[in-house]
């Protein structure tokens, strides 16, 4: 077929065979605007009469049909042979069908410019998306085959393009404002709305465009008369959107400001948990700008800043990921791996890094990888010499993710093909032969360090021809390791440099003999290290050993109770305390003391002190005795904080466990191994079961749990329950539903024997559960049923089990039944002070009341479900009750933020690798697939992309 072009969108022209063509007659026009509008599709004969006669077709139209069509075939191929049969208009039994392509009729490139502006939208490429609906709308030059106007049979499908045609308008102008164009939309918005007064999407985008070219008033004024409008010409009140855009123009709220948004990708939340710089990097400015060219100008992937121990490759490693931060579009995750002992925690490590805190029992290196993949970020490993195992971790990674990069610190180099070196030598000294004057002697990198830190204790320590010669060779004896001076600076306290380096010279001189028998990496810094140490007094010794068995910060109160100073230590002062020691080590720079947030006295130490407290820890005469009592300290924490969990100062329970998170797992560990206790452990999984459940870090916990109940016949019948029913619940937190089941059966058991009524109603409960979550609910409905009926049930059971016979109603589709159990639950949910338990009965009652078709109760039930649990951090709880509460507003045609919440959860499940069951996944798509029906393609697209940015807690925010 030779070229055609036909413009039906505006006066008719055709084209073919590159040159014009002239259809004079009406009616022939008519019968190829009617073949145009339906263009390959067969149109009927009957329906070609209907149009050219208007509804009054001849007896016989057959035959002038046939006229037309064979005049028009003439036209459209106008070389084509006699005897050779039409392709272009073809006939076909009982009508005729015009072929075209998309080139060569317009309307049928509108409808593709459309669909591959919304295909570019949906895939974030915002400026690729206008420019496609900016060609799609500029194809109108007028209005639509205006031969076709007066025809009647054809009126909705000429109405249906021209709203095709609006909305396409539409959405240009709401991609346009999602691209910051607000200021160029005004007039063009201002014509729409006088044109088209009665779309309200329209006049929503005006208000937009006047409020982000700071014209507030303005667009006050829009929303009035947009209200105006409706009321007096339709006798209705403007849609929700036009409602809530006139309350945020009035308090001119955040949200309000144009996104931020480059037009080819979704901004998406930037990682950046860089640790604080406590001081300033000093002497290495040269070594900063080397490690970051090679990244800039090298092509390079994986650096390892290699060093012996104490050189500061952490601090540089800091300062580079600092200044490398700003090009990497998706920001900078540090990865501390020190406290790790085995190689199988690194992907855990990392993966918690990212913030992907709860993997749901998936390999955390792939839930990490996926993360990885489409994101421009650089991920620092900290620490890697004592995992070198780990180094196909790496690889996975940068295999998996094209635009990662990767900074290690280590003692050697990992040995991968596309690793970089850098090797990072001690600072730079002053000559010894030939001391420097003063002003030069303090641009040297070891000397102007120990200035710097010198003056944090002294503050007008400097450097003159006095001292010159000094502390030049006090920073070559400090062999210009940064943490040495570091550590020999804060002596200048109390004691001059002269006398300092004089002990230098004494306590130093043998330690690179006496130390050889310790790793490369540890033989300069632990020499560092163990000099502190020998300045310490016997007691003092004492105390810092021990305090090598706590993982993390620990109270006054833990290391009073755990470590135990002989009296006959020597040399030991009258009235001599813990806190007075624990100073004393503050003053030799091997701790820190600092009062947490609830007012806690706690002491803090660097990694590699804590290292080397943790290897004197195993030299001491008893240390397993000091590991039990870590384990029993903690344990009575827990039993002592675990059971506030469920009540009034929940939160503050919460924050108490969580801030000695790192410890309570140590403690369980060493309960859980083979010189701990089995006793010890369980209770631990007993006390402490809800404490993870509530942080959804229950994977760890769950292996050690299931390892630990196969000793649990050997202890007390009165352990065993609580045990079973916590690691049922790690069970399906893990997805392991068969094996929960089996263990709250077993839960049960122990409990019936061990004469305890009150945790038989809570198994009961969570057997309602475990059956439910296998469909079978009239098992579930039996199963909580009796916990109701359980006379030693207390209020939190009873409104746990009530919760679970409303779910099993609801899912029979007994709404009216649903709702009354669930107001009984939360009835005696609320005086508990339990938000966990709150939010639960809240979110069921809303989803019961929904169903029921009262949606402004269900709304408000789920903002206080929100609320319930929000402070407590559960984010799991916050996303589920969200998706609930983006379902109220899909039915309440609150569209554009129902996606908004929907895109911010999903975006959070899919970096954290959750994945919902089988029928909460099909809940989610139909709230989805409703809330883009009611939206439309380009606007879902935007809306999804903007909600996709926002992170749960600034979702939150804007629902509350």
């Amino acid at each position: 077929m030779g070229a055609l072009w036909i413009r039906t969108l505006g006066p008719l022209e055709v084209v073919a065979d590159g040159a014009p063509v002239i259809v004079g007659s009406g009616k022939l026009r008519i019968v190829l605007e009617c073949l145009a509008l339906r263009a390959n599709s067969v149109v009927s004969t009957d329906f070609l009469a209907e149009a050219v006669w208007d509804g009054r077709p001849p007896a016989q139209p057959v035959p002038q049909l046939q006229v037309y069509v064979a005049n028009l075939r003439r036209l459209l191929q106008p070389d084509r042979s006699k005897g050779i049969a039409a392709q272009r208009l073809a006939s076909r039994p009982g009508g005729y069908l015009l072929t075209a392509a998309e080139d060569e009729l317009d309307l049928l490139q509108f409808r593709e410019h459309v669909t591959a502006g919304e295909l570019a939208v949906q895939a974030g490429d915002l400026a690729g998306g206008t420019e496609f609906l900016r060609q799609a709308v500029e194809l109108f030059k007028g209005a639509a085959f205006p031969d076709l106007a007066d025809v009647e049979l054809l009126r909705p499908d000429l109405d249906a393009l021209e709203e095709a045609r609006l909305d396409a308008h539409q959405d240009l102008i709401d991609v346009d404002l999602a691209l910051g164009r607000h200021g160029t939309l005004v007039g063009e918005l201002q014509q729409l709305v006088s044109r088209h007064p009665y779309r309200e999407r329209l006049w929503a985008s005006l208000v937009l465009a006047l409020y982000r070219s700071d014209r507030q008033a303005d667009a006050l004024a829009a929303c009035r008369e947009a209200r105006s409008t409706f009321v007096e010409e339709l006798g209705i009140a403007p849609g929700t959107r036009l409602q809530e855009l006139e309350t945020l123009v009035l308090r001119q709220d955040g949200s309000l400001a144009a996104p931020a948004a480059d037009g080819h990708r979704r901004i998406r939340q930037r990682l950046d948990n860089l640790p604080a710089e406590l001081t300033p990097m000093v002497g290495r400015e040269a070594e900063l700008g080397e490690v970051c060219s090679l990244y800039r100008s090298e092509g390079c992937r994986l650096l390892t800043v290699t060093g012996p121990g104490g050189t500061g490759k952490t601090r540089l490693a800091l300062a580079a990921a600092a200044r490398l931060r700003e090009r990497m579009a998706d920001g900078v995750g540090w990865v501390n791996l020190a406290p790790l002992t085995q190689v199988q925690q690194v992907p855990g490590a990392i993966a918690a890094a990212l913030g992907l805190e709860d993997w749901g029992g998936e390999d955390p290196l792939k839930v990490a990888s996926r993360f990885l993949r489409s994101r421009r970020l650089l991920l620092v490993l900290d620490n890697f010499e004592h995992l070198e195992g780990a180094w196909p971790v790496v690889l996975d990674m940068l295999t998996a993710a094209p635009d990662l990069l990767i900074l290690a610190t280590s003692r050697r180099r990992l040995g991968l093909r596309a690793e970089y070196e850098y090797e990072l030598a001690p600072l730079a000294l002053p000559p010894l032969e030939m001391p420097l004057p003063p002003r030069l002697l303090r641009e040297v990198p070891a000397v102007k360090l120990l200035l710097a830190r010198g003056r944090a204790v002294r503050p007008h320590f400097d450097v003159d021809d006095g001292n010159a010669a000094v502390l030049t060779r006090l920073c070559h004896r400090l062999d210009g390791l940064p943490l040495a001076i570091e550590l020999a600076a804060a002596q200048l306290r109390h004691r001059s440099e002269g006398a300092l380096l004089e002990d230098l010279e004494v306590s130093l001189a043998a330690l690179p003999a006496a130390f050889r028998d310790l790793p490369a990496r540890q033989r300069t810094l632990t020499a560092t290290i163990a000099w502190s140490y020998e300045l310490l007094g016997g007691a003092e010794r004492e105390l810092f050993d021990q305090l090598g068995v706590f993982a993390a910060d620990p109270t006054l109160a833990a290391v009073s109770s755990i470590c135990r100073v002989p009296a006959d230590t020597e040399p030991v002062r009258e009235g001599l305390q813990t806190d007075d020691l624990l100073t004393a080590l503050a003053r030799h720079s091997l701790l820190r003391r600092y009062t947490d947030p609830s007012g806690q006295s706690r002491a803090s130490t660097l990694d590699s002190i804590r290292e080397f407290a943790r290897d004197r820890l195993c030299v001491l005469d008893n240390p397993a005795t000091v590991r039990r009592r870590h384990a029993e300290y903690y344990l009575g924490l827990a039993e002592a904080v675990g059971p506030r969990l469920w009540g009034h100062d929940q939160v503050e329970a919460f924050r108490l466990l969580q801030s000695d998170a790192l410890d309570l797992r140590a403690a369980l560990l060493w309960a859980a191994g083979p010189d701990g206790s089995t006793e010890l452990a369980l209770r631990f999984i007993g006390q402490l079961w809800h404490f993870w459940q509530l942080t959804e870090d229950v994977t760890e916990q769950c292996g050690i749990a299931l390892r630990l109940i196969e000793q649990a016949s050997d202890v007390r019948l009165d352990l065993q329950g609580p045990a079973f029913s916590g690691t049922a619940t790690f069970c399906w937190m893990t997805g392991s539903n068969g094996m929960a089941k089996r263990l709250h059966q077993r839960a049960l058991e122990a409990f019936r024997l061990a004469g305890n009524e009150e945790g038989v109603a809570w198994s009961l409960s969570c057997l309602a559960v475990q059956a439910m979550q296998d469909d079978d609910f009239g098992a579930g409905q039996q199963f909580a049923e009796a916990a109701v009926r359980s006379p030693n049930a207390s209020p939190r059971i009873k409104a746990a089990a009530l919760t679970n016979l409303g779910l099993a109603s609801f899912y029979a589709g007994d709404y009216t039944q649903a709702i009354d159990s669930c107001q009984r639950s939360l009835e005696l949910a609320r005086p508990l002070g339990d938000r966990w338990l709150l939010g639960i009965a809240l979110v069921n009652l809303a989803d019961s009341t929904r169903q029921a078709g009262d949606v402004n109760a269900a709304e408000r039930l789920l903002n206080e479900a929100v609320r319930s649990v929000v402070e407590l951090g559960a984010e799991t709880n916050i996303a589920t009750f969200l998706e609930s509460l983006a379902d109220v507003y899909v039915e309440q045609g609150r569209h554009e933020r129902a996606i908004r919440v929907l895109a911010a959860v999903h975006a959070y499940r899919g970096d954290r690798g959750l994945v919902l069951s089988a029928p909460e996944q099909r809940r989610v798509e139909g709230i989805i697939s409703r809330a883009r029906s009611q939206a439309g393609p380009i606007p879902f697209g935007l809306s999804w992309a903007r909600g996709q940015s926002m992170t749960l807690t600034q979702v939150v925010q804007e629902v509350l």
